[in-house]
């Protein structure tokens, strides 16, 4: 029910409490179907078409029904946010907890009993998987690896191999130096597709809590990334990278070893950081150089 949305988000519901069937755009949205609109003005056209076609749209404080309107308004601070949170809640797929038959758990991994390990994953000795986390199809997760609460790994991913340390031996040839320190990441986290996140060398490689990665990501051993960092598709995180907390970096960027990005920073597309980022600074480029504030 509409009611039951609103009250998620402890949000007035305005016009009918209406079932509820199914989450659409806004400029597909019909009846008793649930969209999002975050700018009346420059969506009014479609806002009030959704709205009297008997669409439950979840809108800006303020908002009203437009005259004639057979929909319903849930009243909310942040619409998108807000659709996302309820599809979650309610529409989206969830993964039955459990092992599945293809993967392979070492005997001393320990998988929550609510967690779900999907097709030909490989969970190696001493990992853990903690309750409501989600590994899906053909990834590895290295040995002593932990994956937090409600984490989620997609397919193909590597978790906690060894990272790229080489070294000179007494007769001059290359040598892997081994990495032992595993990797953690914290509760809420998301590992995209095909990303790779390294052991750290002695001590573990860490993700904090609710940081966002996406597909074909490389974070290198030896990083310490803080909580609710977003890092998008194809960026190169090098080892010993220092990411405080809440930085955003963008598609294709790269950080040179040894760097930290303050809190707040974002790195732009395609930028190179060669030197470290101060907090609330923007940089893009190549090299990277400011641009200015981080106005969120």
């Amino acid at each position: 029910m509409a009611q039951d949305i609103a009250s998620d988000f402890a949000a007035e519901l305005v016009g009918a409490n209406a079932v509820v069937s199914a989450p659409a755009p806004l400029l597909d949205a019909e009846a008793r179907q649930l969209t999002f609109v975050g700018d009346t003005a420059r969506f009014a056209e479609a806002f009030e078409r959704a709205s009297l076609a008997g669409a439950v749209v979840l809108a800006p404080l303020g908002t009203e029904l437009p005259e004639g309107a057979t929909g319903s308004l849930i009243l909310v601070e942040n619409p998108r946010a807000a659709f996302g949170q309820a599809v979650a809640r309610h529409f989206a797929p969830k993964a039955a907890a459990g092992v599945a038959d293809t993967a392979r758990v070492h005997p001393t991994a320990r998988v929550h009993e609510s967690a779900h390990i999907g097709e030909y994953t490989v969970v190696r000795e001493g990992a853990v998987i903690e309750a409501h986390s989600e590994v899906r199809d053909h990834v590895v997760i290295g040995r002593g690896v932990v994956i937090g609460e409600h984490s989620l790994v997609k397919s193909h991913a590597v978790i906690g191999e060894e990272g790229f340390g080489i070294e000179k031996d007494a007769d001059g040839n290359n040598f892997h130096v081994p990495h032992i320190g595993s990797v953690r990441l914290g509760a809420h986290t998301e590992v995209g597709n095909f990303t790779t996140v390294c052991s750290g060398t002695i001590a573990p490689t860490v993700v904090g809590d609710y940081t966002k990665i996406d597909d074909h990501v490389h974070i290198a051993h030896n990083c310490r990334i803080g909580r609710n960092v977003i890092i998008t598709a194809c960026a190169e995180i090098s080892g010993s990278v220092v990411i405080e907390d809440e930085v955003w970096i963008g598609p294709n960027a790269s950080v040179i070893q040894g760097l930290t990005l303050g809190k707040d920073s974002l790195l732009g597309i395609g930028a190179v950081a060669v030197k470290s980022v101060p907090e609330n600074e923007v940089r893009v480029g190549n090299p990277a150089k400011r641009l200015g504030d981080n106005k969120k």
